[in-house]
């Protein structure tokens, strides 16, 4: 039974990975609906919170990957919407190691280029190094799903995950929070 193991190490790892930073998961930073909403101080309304927008998640998912896979790819619904279930658990932590590598290289870019004065100078290049290394793991796990899984043709699989790389990337959310 490779599934039920799978599902569990995705579900811990969310866990961990919810534990140490703040949540971003394909374009939905969980943080402010966390800390503005009068219902965070209730564990009941934290955990109701990230379900639903695990949901919602989940459903921005299966629109970008799990219908261009089921329509275009031929594949079974119900093996898309099961395997759905693992890529946005996985996509966590996927979206969380884009955001924590980009801040590294952000840092080292600047200082390389000696651009380390002024307020804010970091944000755009933090924002596009977070959109770039976001994408490639969303582009890497969603090729993994649509390829090794569900055998969807490669040329197809690819137009999908580039897809899924730019609709679902958390930059998105990080940009729009902070340029609205």
């Amino acid at each position: 039974m490779k599934s039920p193991w799978i599902i569990f190490v995705a579900v811990v790892s969310v866990i961990i990975a919810s534990s140490v930073a703040p949540a971003q998961a394909d374009g939905i930073d969980i943080v402010p609906y966390l800390t503005r909403v009068g219902w965070a101080q209730s564990t009941v309304g934290i955990i109701a919170s990230v379900l639903g927008l695990m949901v919602i998640n989940y459903v921005l998912n299966l629109v970008v990957i799990g219908w261009p896979a089921i329509h275009f790819g031929h594949v079974d619904i119900g093996r898309v919407t099961r395997g759905l279930v693992a890529l946005t658990l996985l996509g966590q932590v996927a979206d969380r190691l884009g955001a924590l590598l980009a801040s590294p290289i952000t840092v080292l870019t600047l200082v390389v280029t000696h651009h380390t004065e002024g307020e804010g100078i970091w944000f755009l290049p933090l924002l596009a190094f977070n959109f770039v290394l976001s994408g490639v793991a969303i582009l890497m796990l969603a090729l993994y799903f649509l390829r090794r899984r569900w055998h969807v043709a490669r040329g197809l699989s690819w137009s999908i995950g580039l897809g899924a790389a730019v609709l679902t990337n958390p930059a998105w959310a990080i940009a729009s929070w902070w340029f609205v």
